[in-house]
């Protein structure tokens, strides 16, 4: 489900972006799968032709079991940004990290998706941060990625308690990780 407040329009980082409709407080939850979110198991991703698979792949989700989820309402227009305005890290939803200003684009960190076949990119985010190329941290992110994910998550926790949420905030992991489950790399 894709939170009311984002639309696609027109991006800075690469083509079609979700850009907010109005200003968007920090601790917002800006998406996460709903019973409308479509999956495909291992299964039935045989069934699929290659290049069926290959777009969910590119635009989905790849879950801890394998199957990919595609995120409905336009979520996976959601482009990457070593700086982003979502995090996902460790809950069940993308929670907005800093405040989003009517108009910004709105941004994930794809380094999160941990259970995607190992993939590399020349990055265009233009984050002071950026390293110029990202790559997948399959299994477990580096600490120093997760324990600066964990920094940026924490006041975005805290302030979610006082926005009113159209979405709800929901224990567990996006990626299908059982709840709770932490890699022992990761910091905590």
């Amino acid at each position: 489900m894709l939170h009311s407040a984002l639309h696609p329009g027109f991006s800075a980082v690469a083509g079609t972006g979700l850009v907010a409709l109005r200003d968007i407080p920090m601790g917002t939850v800006l998406w996460g799968p709903c019973p409308q979110c479509r999956t495909w198991d291992a299964a039935e991703q045989l069934t699929l032709s290659p290049r069926v698979v290959d777009w969910l792949d590119e635009f989905g989700y790849r879950l801890a079991d394998r199957s990919l989820l595609l995120p409905c309402r336009g979520a996976y227009l959601l482009n990457h940004s070593c700086e982003a305005t979502v995090l996902d890290h460790g809950l069940a939803v993308g929670l907005a990290v800093r405040d989003i200003r009517a108009g910004e684009e709105v941004t994930g960190d794809y380094r999160t998706f941990r259970y995607d076949e190992p993939w590399e990119f020349d990055c265009r985010c233009g984050a002071g941060s950026c390293p110029g190329s990202v790559r997948s941290s399959a299994g477990a992110p580096p600490a120093e990625l997760a324990g600066e994910w964990n920094r940026r998550m924490a006041p975005a926790l805290a302030a979610a308690a006082g926005v009113p949420q159209e979405l709800p905030l929901r224990a567990g992991q996006v990626d299908g990780a059982p709840a709770g489950h932490r890699d022992p790399e990761e910091a905590p």
